[in-house]
């Protein structure tokens, strides 16, 4: 699906205008970090929130690149609904989830919620 397609190249390149598109204005996002365990909903508490956990997307000299590669991707597709689910990471120490609930705003795909989630083996 071309939309998650390029989210996924946006955030990786750290593209500010074309990541925040990406998202529908009443968007709502689970990260997967204690320190933001509650849900943020809303243009304003997201950009504030990705603006402070990714200071690269605002720094005009930056030059890092994110490698966001996701794996076994899924693509559940509906008349007006997508739920693209992948995962990131090797999958054998630590495998990551995330989940991009999509819908269609004008013919365009948007992205409504997104949940990121990890995983780790119980070591004892």
């Amino acid at each position: 699906m071309k939309s998650a397609t390029d989210f996924v190249t946006a955030f990786n390149n750290f593209d500010w205008t074309t990541f925040r598109a990406s998202f529908t204005d009443d968007a709502t996002i689970f990260y997967p970090f204690w320190n933001q365990a509650g849900r943020m909903q809303g243009k304003s508490e997201l950009k504030t929130i990705w603006l402070t956990i990714f200071p690269e997307f605002v720094d005009t000299k930056n030059t890092r690149k994110l490698k966001i590669n996701p794996k076994d991707i899924n693509i559940q597709l509906y008349p007006q609904t997508a739920i693209v689910t992948f995962h990131l990471g090797n999958g054998v120490e630590r495998l990551s989830r995330r989940t991009l609930v999509m819908v269609k705003e004008n013919e365009n795909w948007k992205i409504a919620h997104l949940h990121a989630s990890s995983v780790s083996e119980n070591k004892k």
